[in-house]
């Protein structure tokens, strides 16, 4: 595994868990609206999903751009698609043991259908295996697939801001259909192909890298004055900040050494991806009630929650058929 891939990936996870446990903190606490900073912070780590989505088809366009492997689906159902089924019923099974409303079944379809659970982004990346399996196998031109792919992006997100009612009885759905992340897939697949010469232009120009993150960053927090206060991963004007991000970490990920921390961390970042929110969903009242200052919850909860996912998930992972609970939990070497 090429290591600036796996930090890339404990930097998503890392943002992600944090996103979400300031999340919990603010619904238990809640939190003054005139703290801009806090939610400009919070809508910068949205960037974290589109990340997970990126390097997906980053790594699969590196490897397999000229062919698919024939274990290419069985695989992917079994270590990705099938964990999302399990612990979208775990989800549904903690929500009814708190709720007790009998539901369990109707939020376990909710769950699966509609995605209401932390791991929708599993139903995107999905469809878009499908399409990268589409542009493998029919060769498809990256000159023409991106703009237009860009494009379907584009449009798909202008749309379904129209206040007709079609699209806001729809919005769920529309929330993780693939033409909303078109773009970015796009934009991985050729990152993915030309990845030696973009790794190496990345790490040449490495400052350039942190001068586009801080100007993405800087376009976010304007458009947040002008009133954009939405805090999820669809926003169109996150597209320039994760692609600095990316770069950014590709950029400075070569230099920096490859610890053991990084690679357990990555080994571990789907499950604590799907695992986390139910541990913040038990866990969040108790930081609440002991500690008085937000500063000191999120920092304690993130730790707490990061330390309980690994540790189930290596418990999990020593039982049988673990890999259709926590998916392939492998040993990666560093090129």
């Amino acid at each position: 595994m090429i290591k600036e891939w796996d930090y890339l990936r404990v930097v998503a996870c890392l943002s992600i868990l944090l996103l979400h446990t300031s999340s919990w903190v603010i619904m238990e606490v809640g939190v003054e609206p005139e703290q801009t900073i806090y939610l400009f912070l919070r809508i910068a780590l949205c960037y974290a999903t589109p990340t997970f989505i990126v390097l997906s088809i980053l790594i699969l366009a590196n490897r397999y751009h000229e062919k698919l492997p024939r274990n290419f689906w069985s695989s992917r159902i079994q270590y990705i698609f099938i964990p999302y089924l399990v612990w979208a019923f775990i989800d549904a099974l903690v929500v009814e043991s708190i709720y007790r409303k009998g539901l369990l079944w109707e939020k376990y379809f909710d769950n699966i259908v509609y995605g209401e659970f932390v791991g929708w982004f599993v139903v995107v990346i999905m469809q878009l295996y499908v399409i990268f399996t589409l542009l493998t196998r029919f060769k498809w031109s990256i000159a023409w697939f991106l703009p237009l792919s860009v494009l379907v992006t584009l449009i798909h997100h202008t749309v379904i801001l129209l206040p007709y009612p079609i699209f806001q009885e729809n919005s769920i759905w529309l929330r993780f259909f693939f033409t909303g992340w078109l773009g970015y897939f796009a934009v991985a697949y050729a990152i993915g192909i030309y990845y030696a010469q973009i790794a190496a232009l990345a790490r040449k120009y490495r400052y350039a890298t942190v001068v586009l993150v801080v100007l993405a960053a800087v376009f976010l927090y304007i458009r947040l004055l002008l009133g954009y206060v939405e805090v999820h991963s669809r926003r169109l004007d996150l597209i320039p900040f994760v692609i600095s991000m990316v770069l950014f970490v590709i950029a400075w990920g070569q230099s920096l050494p490859y610890t053991k921390a990084v690679k357990v961390l990555s080994q571990y970042a789907f499950m604590i991806y799907l695992m986390h929110w139910e541990v913040l969903r038990l866990s969040t009242s108790w930081f609440v009630e002991h500690f008085d200052s937000t500063l000191v919850h999120v920092p304690l909860l993130l730790l707490w929650t990061l330390a309980v996912c690994l540790l189930l998930t290596k418990i999990i992972s020593l039982l049988p058929f673990s890999q259709f609970i926590v998916g392939k939990i492998k040993k990666r070497t560093t090129q």
